[in-house]
């Protein structure tokens, strides 16, 4: 697909440039490499609660696969710098890519730096996608959310930017389990390469309160974890109830009032 085409398509404004030719030209190919990949192979069932604010957001989701960030990439139409584990900076192809696209790391042993990193892509007018959790979600007992760490309402509460909670599930016998080798040790990756793909997109959640009060950060954290939750059960609701597409044409997005009464 064309680059020029695919930004003509997009929702941005002069909010969220780039910073170079460079970044825009491995941020729109990892976007067109994305969408052909899962054109055939990922059948996307996507639901918004209602209008996006115009502005910088904060999309934060649950997440059950390694692979997730790459799909909320696709599914978002703004331009959106991803806040994923920085191991994944340190892969010879993929990790270049990520980093010449503008995308952020997060350093568990320097998580000040990455949620400065965060704010101030906020600040410059970018949209950020964060999953809160700090690790992969829970599988033992369905897909569940483990609690959130409190970077993405700290974010919230220092530019005022809403969070957007994405709820994210899909039948969990089509994830593939693998352990790679990061920093000399075996970690679990789940990969996620064909099927349902359900995600619902919540109604803003406006962050108030001081982010050196920590019992208000905690407290919101949890308000946005119980949201999560309660998005990833409706989109999971919605995989029951539909029919598998099996024409291997990627479904339409749709936009549509998911979330009532929350």
């Amino acid at each position: 697909m064309n680059l020029l085409h695919m930004q003509r398509e997009r929702k941005w404004s002069r909010d969220t440039q780039f910073k170079n030719a460079s970044e825009a030209i491995y941020y729109w190919a990892g976007i067109a490499i994305l969408n052909q990949f899962t054109k055939k192979r990922v059948d996307f069932d996507v639901q918004w609660s209602g209008p996006v604010p115009a502005g910088p957001k904060i999309f934060a989701g649950n997440h059950p696969t390694t692979t997730d960030p790459f799909y909320l990439l696709t599914i978002v139409e703004e331009k959106m710098r991803m806040m994923v584990n920085a191991d994944i900076f340190e892969k010879p192809i993929l990790g270049r890519l990520m980093r010449k696209s503008g995308h952020i790391p997060v350093d568990k042993k320097a998580g000040i730096k990455s949620l400065e990193s965060g704010i101030a892509a906020l600040v410059k007018g970018d949209n950020i996608g964060i999953f809160p959790e700090g690790s992969l979600s829970d599988l033992s007992n369905g897909i569940d959310v483990n609690r959130l760490k409190t970077g993405a309402v700290r974010m919230a509460l220092e530019t005022g930017s809403p969070v957007l909670p994405v709820g994210i599930h899909m039948p969990t016998e089509n994830i593939r389990v693998r352990f790679l080798k990061v920093g000399g040790e075996q970690v679990e990756s789940r990969f996620y390469l064909k099927g349902r793909y359900a995600i619902t997109i919540g109604r803003p959640m406006w962050m108030t309160g001081s982010v050196e009060d920590w019992d208000r950060v905690r407290v919101l954290s949890t308000q946005l974890q119980e949201r999560i939750f309660d998005l990833s059960q409706i989109s999971a609701m919605r995989l029951k109830k539909s029919v598998p597409n099996i024409s291997g044409k990627r479904k339409k997005r749709k936009s549509v009032m998911a979330e009532s009464g929350m």
